[in-house]
């Protein structure tokens, strides 16, 4: 064998396919916005992506004329996200998110019984009061639904083999202590999130219009920290989740 061949074979990264990922996103957009890029990469290899948006973002507008608008608005845009992605999308529909046990039933038994080996969720000290709640109530949820039978677990236990937070425009790592960070490479899925998310979220662009420069920002700054264009960074939580599955 030549060296050349060597060095691609030494370069190449070995990658564990999940078969089902489950992202929870506290409004629609934040599954674009903080892990889009993951999201298209792991579909492209195979997992099934499911996505739990735990409000309808009533929040999600800059001119008072345009509330009476937003909630049919935030509907079409996550059918066109369905549809887009072809993946499954599980709509909540709370309009608050507060953390209180039928929160943390819902989340227990929805991992119950999707057994994603994979879960994405946004972290405990999130600004935002629907992230950080939501990132809460899941991190209980994980750990009934690994330990415990409460909610009705009895023989229904299911322990994912990866858990992450991911970053978000309320909650940036550079501000969160944490030794341990892992980039996913998303340099070939940059351009598709981006395309993705000015395309179907056309409702935010006005709210959002420096978020959207944050991730493009961000994903240039993560991309540099492992050699390549674009990254997502996430933080693995191994409290109740042994971290088996390396995200790369």
């Amino acid at each position: 064998m030549e060296n050349n061949d060597l060095n691609t074979v030494d370069n190449e990264i070995p990658i564990v396919v999940p078969n089902r990922i489950l992202v929870f996103a506290g409004h629609p957009d934040d599954e674009i916005i903080s892990c889009g890029g993951t999201i298209i990469k792991y579909q492209a290899l195979g997992s099934q992506i499911i996505i739990v948006v735990a409000t309808i973002g009533l929040g999600g507008y800059a001119k008072n004329e345009e509330e009476a608008k937003i909630e049919s608005r935030r509907k079409q845009e996550l059918d066109m996200i369905r549809a887009v992605l072809n993946c499954k999308i599980i709509e909540l529909g709370y309009s608050e998110l507060s953390v209180d046990r039928d929160h943390v039933l819902e989340i227990t038994n929805l991992i119950r019984e999707i057994k994603p080996q994979v879960i994405l969720l946004p972290h405990y000290s999130d600004f935002h009061r629907v992230h950080r709640n939501l990132s809460l109530i899941t991190k209980e949820a994980i750990y009934h639904s690994s330990t415990g039978k409460a909610y009705g677990g009895s023989g229904r236990n299911w322990t994912p083999l990866g858990a992450y937070y991911y970053e978000s425009p309320s909650c940036k790592f550079q501000y969160i202590d944490s030794s341990v960070f892992i980039t996913v490479d998303i340099e070939k899925q940059w351009e598709k999130k981006r395309e993705l998310f000015n395309r179907v979220y056309k409702s935010q662009s006005e709210v959002l219009e420096r978020v959207v420069e944050w991730a493009e920002d961000t994903a240039i700054l993560r991309g540099n920290e492992i050699n390549s264009q674009y990254g997502e960074a996430y933080i693995p939580d191994t409290t109740y989740t042994p971290l088996k599955i390396l995200l790369v």
